[in-house]
């Protein structure tokens, strides 16, 4: 069923790595078919960004929030959200790859050579506590 929403391609430029993929862990590998998780291999895939809280853009892949755009490249999302206007979906080409034994998002085409590694202090929000079923489990 194709959406009733105009796309809008973003600029991105050369491409980004997405926010908080130690505490969205678990979006990420959902993202992701059981084929793609096993092989281990970058999976391209389409971004959406989307006004989150405050001054934020949120990155929805396949229907799941898989992070946010970096502080520095918000503003200029933000714009461009505003330009599409309130119905349309931002979208741009995105990578979801493994590193540092996490998955991870880049937004923009993969790099030739392949994604650099990620900037020290992206990651600001601590992983979520172990759980089964949404029930925590107690450390001792």
């Amino acid at each position: 069923m194709r959406s009733r929403h105009p796309r809008v391609t973003a600029d991105v430029g050369p491409g980004f790595p997405v926010a908080e993929a130690r505490a969205l862990q678990t979006a990420l590998e959902g993202a992701l078919t059981a084929v793609e998780r096993a092989a281990g291999r970058p999976v391209p895939v389409e971004l959406q960004f989307e006004p989150g809280a405050g001054d934020g853009v949120v990155v929805v892949c396949r229907n799941r929030v898989v992070g946010f755009v970096p502080p520095g490249r918000a503003s200029g999302l933000r714009g461009q959200l505003a330009d599409a206007g309130r119905r349309a979906h931002l979208v741009a080409p995105g990578v979801l790859h493994r590193q540092d034994g996490l998955w991870r998002a880049w937004a923009g085409a993969e790099p030739e050579g392949g994604v650099p590694p990620v900037p020290d202090g992206l990651d600001t929000m601590a992983a979520p506590d172990p759980a089964i079923l949404g029930i925590p489990l107690r450390r001792t």
